[in-house]
């Protein structure tokens, strides 16, 4: 019989992998759009503001359900790795709010520029995986800092 906690876990995981794994999908498109014609743009913007879609909501499951295993885990919340778990989530929830909009919103204004647009896209996306892989690393080592 599987538990409430084996399934929270479950629900955890698999909203961890979606995530983080469109963001992978996200750079051979991003990598397309550098020599894209600007009528195909549109399409892999569509694209890749899906998966962003995709990832956000994705992180609202993540983070309830982190919640929910936390407390029927028993963790502490002072336990360092929940904390710096928290911090950097904090910090990626601020980073996904203004990374991708801004750029996305300068196609077809005045402002676009199709190498700058694409290395805006391609550099801010693996920041972003960066953030959530350390948050990954963190929910999987459980380091004891303090």
């Amino acid at each position: 019989m599987v538990s409430i906690y084996m399934l929270l876990l479950y629900i955890h995981i698999l909203s961890a992998i979606l995530s983080i794994g469109p963001l992978f999908v996200l750079l051979p498109i991003v990598k397309k759009m550098r020599t894209a014609q600007l009528e195909e743009m549109p399409t892999y913007i569509g694209t890749f503001q899906t998966a962003i879609t995709l990832v956000k909501h994705a992180g609202h499951v993540l983070v309830a359900s982190g919640i929910l295993v936390m407390w029927r885990g028993g963790y502490p919340w002072t336990t360092s790795w929940v904390v710096l778990t928290v911090l950097v989530m904090l910090g990626s929830i601020v980073f996904l709010a203004s990374a991708f909009k801004p750029t996305i919103r300068t196609f077809n204004t005045p402002d676009f520029n199709q190498e700058n647009f694409t290395a805006q896209l391609h550099r801010k996306t693996w920041m972003y995986i960066i953030l959530l892989l350390i948050m990954l690393w963190l929910m999987v080592a459980k380091p004891i800092l303090w």
